[in-house]
């Protein structure tokens, strides 16, 4: 949370350790440091993009504790509440803990933006990458996400061509997402992208190509062209959907 990326920086720089933020990935595992002939078990892999998103950096603290990161929201499952459960709230004063000297930030207003998109939390998210063709084309996946009460989202191919928005696109360098529903429409499926959405409960790819890597991790295929594919989809959801 944005809440927990501000934390995160606060407690590495009073405790003198370092701080991987906004990972899109976390893991536990040895490490052997070749030159000097050490082995360091259980690290902490702090999984990120780097370099404009263009690489995945795996990056450790091998002689530093704790070992400190934030992670981009949406990466974590999101758990289902239990209703049953019943916790303790134990308040604290600050005031018993800091002085009024180490406050040096205060907030003097604030202006919440209100988000047009809220592609995170849809459980149906109509995808689309370059392969979509056009600005125009793009169209067609908003359609699709009309009937079925979905987000529409991007690959940053898409985006950096100017089909869709930034604030719909997906994977490393975007938003982390993990729909019920998740179909890709002309996407090839970069790494960047894959990590973005891989964790969606279901995946239909829909493209012209039988090879893309995405059709690899998808659970649906439809090899065609979405100009004709997705109408089709359309008639039929609308026809049996009654």
């Amino acid at each position: 949370t944005i809440i927990g990326r501000d934390l995160g920086p606060r407690v590495s720089s009073a405790l003198g350790s370092g701080l991987t933020a906004d990972c899109t990935s976390l893991e536990i595992g040895d490490h052997e440091e070749k030159k000097v002939g050490k082995v360091y078990e259980n690290l902490l892999y702090q999984i990120r993009p780097a370099f404009g998103g263009n690489i995945v950096a795996w990056i450790i603290n091998p002689d530093h504790r704790p070992q400190m990161a934030t992670v981009r929201e949406g990466v974590m499952k999101k758990e289902i509440a239990d209703p049953n459960y019943k916790g303790t709230v134990v308040e604290h004063d600050v005031k018993d803990y800091v002085s009024p000297d180490d406050f040096v930030v205060s907030i003097i207003d604030r202006h919440v933006e209100k988000s047009k998109v809220n592609i995170k939390n849809s459980p149906i998210i109509i995808s689309g990458g370059y392969g979509v063709g056009s600005k125009e084309n793009f169209q067609l996946l908003y359609d699709l996400a009309n009937v079925l009460g979905a987000e529409v989202g991007a690959s940053r191919a898409a985006v950096d061509a100017g089909y869709a928005e930034h604030e719909r696109q997906i994977g490393q360098t975007g938003v982390t997402v993990r729909p019920k529903l998740y179909i890709a429409c002309g996407i090839s499926g970069q790494i960047q992208h894959i990590a973005g959405m891989q964790e969606s409960s279901l995946i239909i790819s829909i493209n012209n190509d039988p090879s893309a890597p995405i059709n690899a991790i998808a659970d649906y295929v439809i090899t065609g062209d979405i100009e004709k594919v997705i109408p089709k989809l359309i008639k039929y959801y609308k026809k049996n959907s009654k």
